[in-house]
């Protein structure tokens, strides 16, 4: 088999892909409020019987809220990946549509964790689908950290990656810990995603750091 110089491999459209990226977390955090609807069965005649069914949506608006919290994270962390992006070859398009299959999914994930929050395996697909779509970031990454035919040179700093990364096993690491929270309280494994709060902000921190530790002569690349 004959191998192409990096040059003249096949590419793809970075646009067209980044595009389809937008597209599909618009549509999955478009979808995560359907399940926030008062059954069609519920007879409400009163003030008080509304509050009291918008009460019982307590469970499913908790999925919605840490959900689209999520979703909106993985999004901002994939729009500053594709900043250092050039080029995308067959690979990393693999990665890049095995991760937005796992986005397309958190919609059923987090509705069967909202409807059926009390039994435990309703958290353990979610937790598993969080970790797998956090997993495919780390892949993506570093991909385009490791490799200067997608992400071109100078090409992603050292920092910028560590910090993906940081973030990204912090969710793996949350994620995991929302199963055995589940396992021991059921319906209050979610509550460990709120510290995600705290560590997109470390992150952000230990990534500046680093980038203030290069050289005076080493210009840090500009993202958004």
């Amino acid at each position: 088999m004959t191998h192409l110089p990096p040059s003249q491999q096949l590419t793809f459209s970075k646009h067209r892909i980044e595009g389809l990226t937008d597209a599909i977390f618009a549509v999955a955090m478009t979808l995560l409020v359907i399940e926030l609807k008062i059954p069609e069965t519920a007879h409400i005649t009163s003030q008080a019987a509304l509050i009291d069914a918008i009460g019982h949506l307590g469970p499913k608006i908790v999925a919605w809220s840490i959900s689209f919290f999520v979703l909106a994270q993985f999004w901002y962390g994939n729009h500053r990946l594709f900043y250092f992006v050039k080029h995308v070859d067959g690979k990393f398009l693999f990665y890049s549509l095995a991760y937005l299959g796992l986005v397309s999914l958190m919609p059923f994930s987090s509705a069967l964790v909202g409807e059926y929050q009390i039994i435990f395996f309703s958290q353990i697909f979610y937790a598993i689908n969080l970790a797998a779509i956090a997993l495919l970031a780390i892949l993506q990454s570093r991909y385009v950290y490791k490799h200067a035919a997608v992400g071109g040179t100078p090409g992603m700093p050292a920092a910028v990656y560590h910090g993906a990364r940081f973030r990204n096993f912090g969710l793996v690491f949350l994620a995991l810990l929302s199963i055995v929270l589940g396992n021991y309280v059921p319906g209050t494994g979610n509550i460990v995603f709120a510290l995600m709060a705290i560590l997109s902000p470390i992150s952000r921190r230990r990534e500046a750091r680093e980038l203030a530790k290069l050289s005076a002569a080493s210009t840090p690349a500009t993202f958004i």
